[in-house]
């Protein structure tokens, strides 16, 4: 897809501004209640200015995508690769913690634009500095980057969220025979802490990636 327009257009508003108010639309409203003329209507200008600045609903929610990726942090790449990634994953959870339902989007595209294209190369830089083999990296990359937005999207959804008390109570009612781990664990789901779920999963990764660069050697 070719990138939306630069600098200002009718009325004197920026790419930049119109992708805000877009964003702030989708926050209040979620998608199903997202509209062009929604956004028109928070940038201050009409339906028409939106579209040229965007080309279209569908490519306006991928520069929004953008938008926000553009605020994750840089990767020093003098940090160990290990903290590179365990910053860049804990950015994407700030995200979506941040702007909830304009991240529900990410899993639409594979690449949002220029933001996310950093943070893809970032990721390979890091990952070829870890020792993983050229031939893996675009993959492990691939992968890692889906898994941590699903983390994220797990967390913002509910899913990471301390069991209610009927869930409880189905839990604790599966046979004790079939369900052994489920039934002794079950006290976790009701002290469930989503950073715990987050940073646990992120251990692991790192410790898979860290061992394909040990056996790469």
């Amino acid at each position: 897809m070719s990138p939306s327009r630069r600098g200002t257009g009718p009325r004197g508003l920026s790419t930049e501004a119109i992708h805000d108010a877009a964003i702030a639309v989708m926050e209040e409203t979620g998608e199903a209640g997202f509209t062009v003329r929604k956004v028109a209507a928070r940038a201050g200008c009409d339906p028409m200015t939106v579209l040229y600045h965007a080309g279209s609903k569908e490519r306006l929610q991928r520069a929004m995508i953008d938008r926000i990726t553009g605020q994750l942090p840089q990767l020093p790449p003098d940090a160990p690769w290990q903290s590179r990634l365990r910053t860049l994953a804990r950015g994407y959870r700030a995200l979506a913690l941040r702007y909830p339902r304009t991240f529900k989007l990410m899993p639409r595209v594979m690449n949002s634009g220029p933001a996310d294209a950093a943070m893809t190369e970032m990721t390979f830089q890091a990952l070829v500095d870890a020792g993983v083999p050229d031939r893996q990296v675009p993959a492990l990359c691939w992968g890692l980057h889906a898994s941590i937005i699903g983390l994220c999207l797990g967390e913002v959804g509910g899913m990471s969220t301390p069991a209610s008390t009927g869930e409880l109570a189905e839990l604790a009612a599966l046979p004790a025979d079939r369900f052994p781990h489920t039934r002794r664990f079950a006290d976790f789901y009701a002290r469930l802490e989503p950073a715990d779920v987050f940073e646990h999963t992120l251990d692991a990764l790192l410790a898979g990636v860290a061992q394909i660069a040990e056996r790469a050697r």
